[in-house]
């Protein structure tokens, strides 16, 4: 890209600053619950740039040992959810629950990484 033009995590941290700082406090009810939907929105794509290509690297990775295949990510979930399916791949498949746990805190990660924090005890 040219050096002119701001890189993209730059332009989506501007956006998210002046619609949370700026926007965010003036706005009441309807408005302010959807302003606060696209600061979520643009976190999200926030975290995906920042994170996205090592995770998505690690999740073709466990799929490659898995399923003994070099073929692209989305061929492997795609052969990964019909051997499930078919019972071809079992359950109990050796290293079948850690990938599928690993891919799911990956999402999590990327979606709301709150939820991937341990629960807070109780004091009841």
């Amino acid at each position: 890209m040219t050096v002119f033009v701001p890189e993209m995590p730059d332009l989506v941290r501007a956006a998210v600053d002046h619609l949370e700082q700026d926007l965010l406090p003036t706005l009441t009810g309807y408005q302010r619950f959807h302003t606060r939907v696209c600061v979520t929105v643009l976190r999200i794509v926030q975290r995906q740039m920042a994170q996205g290509g090592a995770l998505e690297a690690d999740e073709w990775a466990r799929l490659r040992e898995l399923l003994g295949s070099q073929d692209a990510l989305p061929v492997l979930n795609r052969r990964l959810m019909d051997a499930l399916d078919d019972g071809s791949l079992s359950l109990d498949a050796p290293g079948l629950v850690p990938h599928l746990r690993a891919t799911l805190e990956a999402a999590l990660q990327i979606n709301n990484p709150r939820w991937t924090l341990p629960p807070v005890p109780s004091t009841a």
